[in-house]
Parts: structure tokens; C-alpha cells; sequence
């Protein structure tokens, strides 16, 4: 059987390599041309590019994929929605693999936001020199919280010439964009805080191999507090991946 393999992140590889050594066609489907490469660095056939409803169905006919994993960030809420609709709609298995979240005991600095307007809020109440360590997507609805106009805002970003564009024509100066590969260590974090001078740092849930933990370790070291979105609800959550991979199989051979 075909599977098309949504991923784009390090686990999301990791399954698709797992799927191919248990038998499976895999096509891995990425973003980005950059995690496509390394897809297929690891052997594994892979495309990129965002999908829209259209082109997500044509591709599911033309290369007769026989189900589709669903491996995205936790915060794609786009692609995920569109898959499991077009899924739907074609009577495919869709299965969603989510990597686990942090796990962490309560603490005075770590603060939970629903969304992101809750997040501006509190860190607007929280200091004046913020780091948001979000991604570059929603970085207009960062810029155009009035609760933040006053502040001043440092952005770490993926390092390509679109991100970059996207930051400088929101009007972010070279000296408020932090341009790097994560994950990244605690002590580069600790590094990078205390340059900035940060006052706040806003993060993403984005599991142990998304560096959040590193993250909020940074901040209680350096008695910084920091502010975590939570996940969207997920459609569904496997911790393991062999486990997932077995269940997957089992699900896969009752509807032959």
C-alpha cells in the first residue's frame, strides 16, 4: 500500500522511515524544499509545497495513495482540517500522529495562553522586551496586538529570504530578527536571553524534540517568565512511534 506522509519536522521523518521498513510505499510531503531534502537524504521518496483541496485530491488519484498519515506540527491546523476533510470526502483512512507535548510541574514563571491574544496579554503585563519564539506565520497578528505597540518585540525565525522578507515587511528592524535552525540547547537559549536583554519569552508546545523543554528550563534559570501556547485539539495522539506504526498496520489489514 502507498501512504502519503504529511511531516516536515524531525519525528514526522522519523515515521515515514519507520512505515517504509515495515513494507509501506511511503511519499513524504513537506512545506518546505528544505525538508524534502532531508527526506530524501534519509531514502525516502518525498515532494513539497503547500496542498490546497484541489491539488491534495488530485494527488491522492494520481498516485493511488492508499491512506494518509498525518504527521504535521501540533500548531498546523490548516493542512490538518484540509486532510482529514479531502480524506473524508474520498472514504480514505486518515490517521493523525502527534508528538507528545512538555510535561512539566507548575511554576510561578511557566504561564499557559489558550490563544494568542490571551499570550499578548500577558506578556504585555509581564515586561517590556519580549522574545517570540513562534514561527514567522503569525507574526502580523503579533505586531498588530495594541497591548504590544508600546514594547519592543524580538522575533527568532527560520534563516530563508521569504521568512526574512516577511519580517522586514512587517517593519521589523535586522536588530529585532534572530535568524536560526533550531532546536536549540539551553544554553544557547540562555545565551540568546541574555543579549536581548528579554524580559518575557512567548513559545509553542512543540514537544520534547521541538525544544520547548530547553526552552523553559532557559527561563527558570534566568528567572525569566515564559508564556506557552496551547496545542489546538489534536484528531489524535500517539506517543510512540513503533506503537503508532503497529496500530496503524492492524487498522491498515482490517480494511483489506
Amino acid at each position: 500500500m502507498k501512504l502519503l506522509v504529511l511531516a516536515g519536522t524531525q519525528d514526522g521523518r522519523e515515521l515515514g522511515e519507520q512505515l517504509y521498513k515495515a513494507g509501506y510505499e511511503v511519499v513524504l510531503s513537506t512545506l518546505t524544499a528544505y525538508g524534502a531534502d532531508l527526506a530524501q537524504a534519509q531514502g525516502l521518496s518525498a515532494r513539497f509545497g503547500a496542498f490546497s483541496r484541489e491539488s491534495l485530491r488530485l494527488f491522492l488519484e494520481q498516485e493511488s495513495i492508499g491512506a494518509v498519515v498525518d504527521a504535521t506540527h501540533p500548531y498546523a491546523q490548516v493542512i490538518q482540517e484540509l486532510a482529514h476533510a479531502v480524506c473524508t470526502e474520498r472514504s480514505l483512512p486518515y490517521v493523525r500522529w502527534e508528538r507528545p507535548g512538555v510535561s512539566f510541574q507548575e511554576h510561578p514563571l511557566v504561564h499557559w495562553a489558550r490563544d494568542l491574544t490571551e499570550a499578548g496579554a500577558t506578556a504585555a503585563a509581564l515586561g517590556q522586551r519580549i522574545l517570540l519564539t513562534t514561527g514567522s506565520n503569525s507574526l502580523p497578528e503579533w505586531l498588530n496586538m495594541q497591548c504590544l505597540r508600546d514594547k519592543t518585540l524580538f522575533v527568532r525565525v527560520l534563516p530563508t529570504a521569504s521568512v526574512l522578507a516577511c519580517c522586514e515587511s512587517l517593519g521589523l528592524k535586522p536588530r529585532q530578527i534572530i535568524a536560526a535552525q533550531g532546536p536549540f540547547s539551553k544554553a544557547c537559549n540562555n545565551a540568546l536571553f541574555e543579549q536581548l536583554q528579554a524580559e518575557v519569552v512567548i513559545a509553542k508546545d512543540s514537544g520534547l524534540t521541538g525544544g520547548t523543554t530547553e526552552k523553559i528550563e532557559a527561563c527558570l534559570e534566568t528567572g525569566i517568565p515564559i508564556i506557552l501556547l496551547k496545542r489546538p485539539n489534536p484528531l489524535g495522539e500517539h506517543a510512540d512511534i513503533l506503537e503508532f506504526v503497529n496500530k496503524l498496520e492492524e487498522k491498515l489489514c482490517q480494511l483489506k
